[in-house]
């Protein structure tokens, strides 16, 4: 019988690469959900006649009513949440309330409310698998391995300024920001890694994921290794491959229980793999992260994440430099850094909107 499998956000980066595996892996698409890409959404259609489809924002092409009755509908084994952003935190929280074993790309929902989804995850019987090729190499390893582990090392490319002056930064554009060195990816996720948050959030999720404090990041210019796992007797596993995501999906959608070969194999003749420290001063979201580790307080991230979003925007509209990121993003985390407990969701979503409010009300110029 094959694996029956509900995509949310199938029009994404992510939803495109999974429907790519899971035609290989021979499963069954039973629905997806979109937001406004309805051109690429009736190619998946016809692709996948009998998918059920779901957008909040355009009826066009649904023949179900919510993503209520997409997932009670589709029945799937398991859920691949592939949606971008904020939004994608109540279909995780969803998907778990329903019981369903849940692969996550969404990584807002982890780093926002990782709390939240791991004590929702105690009291349902839905398995949990992350999709993101640092986390997915990071379980991998660990579910293969009983030594007592001492660091949780991820690694980053460092995207295409990393090796830049701050001089040349002042003038960086949006398209310079999105050429990522290795990874095909959407245009939010590109200008984080560009800018380091990507790798801030991916920390924060680390810490949730694993329940350690004890996680690192060194720049790593080929993506082949993912990450390692430094163990307490010094000794390291790493996990490497070509830099290709369908890997971590197709771990995530199987439960890690496929062995297909679904990316290419490494070359390494004349393979050389090289590791540098980050500068703190530099690229400030490392700093951030680390921070977060030590105190743990809940506004941090769910401030990092909804200032990210916004200037994310203005840079993309030109209204800041790429510079200005960051320096709007700290003077944000400076006035909510005394917010008080976030003690559930509604304090989650009444934050994140004070955040965006309060961004867009500044009277912010473009710096030359």
């Amino acid at each position: 019988m094959k694996k029956r499998i509900l995509v949310l956000g199938a029009t994404g980066s992510v939803g495109h690469s999974a429907l790519t595996v899971i035609e290989k892996e021979n499963y069954e698409l039973v629905g997806f959900s979109y937001n406004k890409n309805t051109k690429l959404a009736k190619k998946i259609k016809n692709k996948f006649p009998t998918s059920l489809i779901f957008s909040p924002s355009i009826n066009e092409i649904n023949n179900v009513n919510s993503f209520d009755q997409l997932l009670d509908q589709s029945k799937p084994d398991i859920v691949l949440n592939a949606i971008v952003g904020f939004e994608g935190l109540e279909k995780t929280i969803l998907v778990i309330e329903k019981q369903y074993d849940l692969a996550l790309a969404n990584k807002e929902s982890l780093v926002i409310a990782g709390w939240l989804i791991n004590d929702l995850l105690k009291q349902s019987k839905s398995k949990f698998f992350p999709v993101d090729s640092e986390h997915s190499s990071l379980y991998d390893i660990l579910k293969n391995n009983s030594k007592e582990v001492k660091e949780l090392i991820l690694t980053c490319s460092g995207g295409p300024f990393f090796y830049k002056q701050k001089e040349e930064l002042k003038n960086a554009s949006f398209n310079d920001a999105i050429k990522h060195p290795n990874w095909n990816m959407g245009y939010k996720i590109s200008v984080d890694s560009a800018t380091m948050m990507n790798k801030c959030f991916e920390i924060i999720e680390a810490f949730y994921l694993f329940n350690t404090k004890n996680i690192k990041v060194v720049q790593h210019k080929q993506s082949i290794v993912h990450s390692l796992v430094k163990f307490t007797d010094n000794s390291y596993f790493a996990c490497m491959s070509t830099p290709d995501m369908k890997l971590a999906i197709q771990q995530g959608i199987s439960g890690f229980t496929s062995g297909s070969q679904i990316i290419q194999d490494l070359n390494f003749n004349n393979l050389n793999l090289n590791f540098n420290e980050i500068d703190l001063k530099t690229w400030l979201p490392i700093k951030w992260a680390y921070d977060f580790l030590k105190n743990n307080k809940r506004n941090i991230p769910i401030v990092l994440n909804a200032a990210n979003d916004v200037c994310i925007e203005l840079f993309k509209n030109n209204k800041i430099n790429f510079l200005q990121i960051n320096l709007l993003i700290e003077k944000t985390l400076n006035h909510f850094k005394k917010w008080q407990n976030v003690k559930n969701l509604d304090d989650i979503k009444k934050l994140n909107n004070q955040v965006r409010v309060f961004i867009n009300s500044l009277k912010i110029e473009k710096c030359n």
